[in-house]
């Protein structure tokens, strides 16, 4: 007997593609059995962001979705609340072993394991996401390590199933680890660091599969088994390009979702990469002030596209700052900050296309400053007026994607404070507030 297991991975609301996965799945014989391994929520799209994801989890029911693990989109881009509410309306059951509130329960739908009798065989799926500590903390939950979380379920539930699959947004690296060092599983699926194999990859008897990012492929596992017994099992990718295109509906329905108008004045917010903006002048001076911090540092790149007019509504605001990225303060010593400041006055990222880290733009752009002076020629360094003393402890406002380590590695080991769920859109339109109140 032959079960084919289809999986998707980090769509990101990639929506007008998906529609073609549906499509693709729709028509698949019954002995068809589909997984999701997270992050299909993506808030930088408008239709995500209008029904803050549950217009997702209406098209993983539509394509059939069986069982799904969340993905960090899923988990640290909604409060609490919104989170907890995000699988009320799912088909599907949703596995995740390493999250929980504070009090040790895990959140509404989510379950530990899922084993589930498909054409007479007992499947065990186990899911587990990526350890994003701070922010899930920030939002009232604790990640906890996954492949311990892993190895405890696999334990437990080995006995009761024919086939055990682990269902992984924890990335590349870790899956492989995951395949070396717990005995009992029989196939990972894998996602978050948004590779792919083209026919799976064989790591200690264990059969890794991965689909990329996007929707740009289906995973497909062939598994063949000798009345419930797996002998056999192989992976190939279907190129989603391939597939007839589908109509897509979801930008203009997010555009009526986002349709509130916001700000009825006129105003004038310009995009501009390589000199002084109004705009970022605006968003940093209002993250400083928000944030209670003595200095600000956010990139020009942020601002996708201007706005003019004289309504500025929630989808104009979106279209401006589709990120999923939060503010986060971060506390330096007076010789961190200079060098921080050195750093981001050389401007080393301005043409470089920025893809991941929760940035939704293209050109990263200028550093944008406020409250901070710098006088080259002398190595003078300012917070307002003040000459920056070496010893003495200041605070920066600035992005969450800065904290990853590839812009300033120093921010890796600094103290930081982050601030959930604000988005920096919602940072803008308080500036706006402040501007024209």
């Amino acid at each position: 007997m032959e079960i084919k297991l289809y999986h998707t991975n980090d769509i990101h609301s990639h929506l007008s593609t998906f529609n073609k996965i549906i499509r693709y799945l729709k028509d698949r014989p019954d002995n068809s059995y589909y997984v999701d391994l997270g992050d299909h929520v993506d808030r930088s799209h408008p239709y995500t962001e209008g029904t803050l994801g549950k217009g997702n989890v209406e098209l993983l029911n539509e394509a059939h979705v069986k069982v799904a693990t969340i993905g960090n989109n899923e988990g640290i881009t909604l409060t609490h609340e919104d989170f907890n509410a995000l699988y009320d309306e799912a088909d599907f059951k949703v596995t995740c072993c390493n999250l929980f509130d504070m009090e040790g329960q895990l959140p509404r739908h989510l379950r530990l394991h899922v084993i589930d009798e498909f054409k007479g065989v007992k499947f065990g799926f186990i899911g587990a996401t990526a350890e994003f500590t701070p922010f899930y903390k920030a939002l009232g939950w604790q990640v906890t390590e996954p492949l311990d979380a892993i190895r405890k379920q696999v334990e437990a539930i080995r006995s009761e199933c024919d086939v055990i699959i682990i269902l992984s947004h924890l990335g590349i690296f870790a899956d492989r680890r995951i395949a070396e060092e717990i005995p009992g599983i029989d196939l990972i699926l894998g996602a978050h660091t948004h590779h792919h194999f083209d026919k799976g990859e064989r790591v200690n008897g264990v059969l890794i599969g991965a689909a990329g990012r996007y929707g740009e492929y289906i995973g497909e596992i062939k598994l063949q088994f000798d009345g419930r017994r797996l002998v056999q099992k192989e992976a190939r990718l279907i190129e989603t390009d391939e597939l007839t295109d589908s109509e897509d509906h979801y930008y203009e329905e997010g555009r009526d979702l986002l349709s509130e108008v916001i700000h009825h004045s006129p105003v004038s917010l310009p995009r501009r990469l390589y000199s002084a903006s109004y705009t970022t002048a605006l968003l940093a001076r209002e993250l400083r002030i928000e944030l209670d911090a003595d200095c600000a540092l956010i990139n020009s790149g942020l601002i996708v596209e201007g706005y003019e007019g004289d309504s500025l509504t929630k989808y104009d605001l979106h279209k401006m700052l589709p990120h999923p990225i939060n503010p986060v303060k971060i506390t330096l010593s007076g010789r961190e900050l200079k060098e921080v400041i050195a750093m981001s006055s050389k401007h080393e990222f301005r043409d470089e296309i920025v893809k991941g880290y929760g940035f939704r733009g293209d050109v990263f752009g200028m550093y944008v400053t406020d409250h901070i002076g710098y006088i080259q020629s002398e190595r003078q360094f300012f917070v307002g007026d003040q000459l920056i003393d070496d010893h003495q402890t200041y605070t920066l406002a600035t992005l969450d994607m800065y904290t990853f380590g590839r812009f300033f590695p120093q921010f890796v080991q600094n103290d930081k404070a982050y601030f959930m769920p604000e988005f920096l859109r919602d940072v803008m339109q308080l500036a706006l507030d402040r501007r024209f109140s």
